[in-house]
């Protein structure tokens, strides 16, 4: 059996490598178009991904791991251990990640699970549902950048976050009610928790422009149809194709959140045992729910985007006067976490 298992994985480890020549191939055989797209990607990361989730990204993670995650424990708590019948420790987490973007739930859900602040099984129920868009990316980025509709945005989270704690109640049916079973996690000062907010909301930061640059040079080599664009790769594909969808549409996309998101949290599904499968049955329901309470909530407060439009209007446009100022905010990012690893060997 052993030695079954071991052809097996040397299998797929042949097949990965293959995959990944290929691509290196692709990209080094349509170089300027690749050249093209990973350009169209650092605007994209630039200009929409980091001013609008960077400084949320910092904030949630510091009050998190300060003293103040504590409090806000305590406050969440009925609702956490009562109504969720999860423990008091995941109400951050939870508040955190529906509201502060696609890496922030599956984060914090890793840190509590690694700190053993929560077990395998509460981790496993929390990335059911705790992988949002937020409210910076999908209200600011999506709706007021680049819908140019602030309601838009508004709806749109309003129907992903619905539809996430939909899941998340209906999920806490075959469990007990709990009564503070895990105390509150350890907090740090503010200091501290103010320089440890900042590597990770960074690091978080250029892990999603890198695969965002990446699938963009990928995308401008091998055409995607526009309406399967966002399945792909989520900012790109609305940034790009958000005329030929409609809302309901996009908040279905918003909610799956693209391989792209997916490829970034494969070593967090894989840390607490989620088989992918599952991961990617629960993003499924997520999608659906958020496109059906996205068409009731369009009933009660009707909204207009641009749709079908022929115009050749673009809301990110490459070798724009700020490519060099997309290119230093990417290379100041590297400089900050290199700058803390160097710190951190020192020690």
């Amino acid at each position: 059996m052993n030695y079954i298992g071991g052809i097996m994985r040397i299998k797929k480890e042949s097949i990965n490598l293959v995959i990944l020549l290929l691509i290196a191939v692709l990209l080094i055989a349509f170089s300027a178009e690749a050249k093209n797209g990973a350009l169209h990607g650092i605007s994209m990361a630039t200009e929409v991904v980091v001013p609008g989730l960077l400084p949320l990204l910092i904030i949630f993670n510091l009050i998190s791991k300060s003293e103040i995650g504590n409090a806000i424990q305590n406050i969440l708590a009925p609702f956490t251990e009562r109504v969720l019948r999860l423990p008091r420790t995941a109400g951050t987490a939870i508040a955190f990640g529906l509201t502060g973007g696609y890496p922030m739930g599956a984060l914090l859900t890793e840190e509590l699970y690694l700190n053993d602040d929560i077990d395998c099984e509460t981790a496993k129920r929390l990335l059911r549902f705790n992988v949002n868009g937020g409210a910076a990316f999908i209200i600011t980025a999506t709706g007021a950048i680049i819908l140019k509709n602030e309601t838009a945005g508004i709806i749109l989270f309003a129907s992903t976050t619905l539809a996430a704690l939909i899941i998340a109640f209906c999920s806490s049916f075959r469990y007990k009610k709990i009564e503070n079973s895990y105390p509150s996690y350890s907090s740090v000062s503010i200091g501290d928790a103010l320089n440890k907010s900042t590597e990770s909301s960074v690091r978080a930061a250029l892990n999603i422009s890198a695969y965002i640059i990446l699938f963009s040079a990928l995308s401008a080599i091998v055409k995607i149809p526009a309406l399967l664009s966002p399945i792909v790769e989520i900012t790109g594909g609305i940034v790009d194709n958000y005329r030929l969808l409609s809302m309901p549409q996009i908040a279905f996309m918003l909610a799956f959140a693209g391989f792209c998101i997916h490829f970034q949290l494969f070593s967090i599904i894989k840390c607490i045992g989620m088989r992918y499968f599952d991961f990617f049955i629960w993003r499924v329901i997520h999608a659906i729910l958020s496109y059906i309470i996205c068409l009731l909530l369009l009933k009660v407060f009707p909204t207009e985007i641009p749709v079908f439009s022929n115009s050749a209007q673009s809301v990110v446009v490459p070798f724009s006067v700020n490519l060099t100022l997309s290119v230093l905010m990417i290379l100041g990012c590297a400089v900050i976490v290199l700058d803390i690893e160097s710190k951190k060997r020192k020690c």
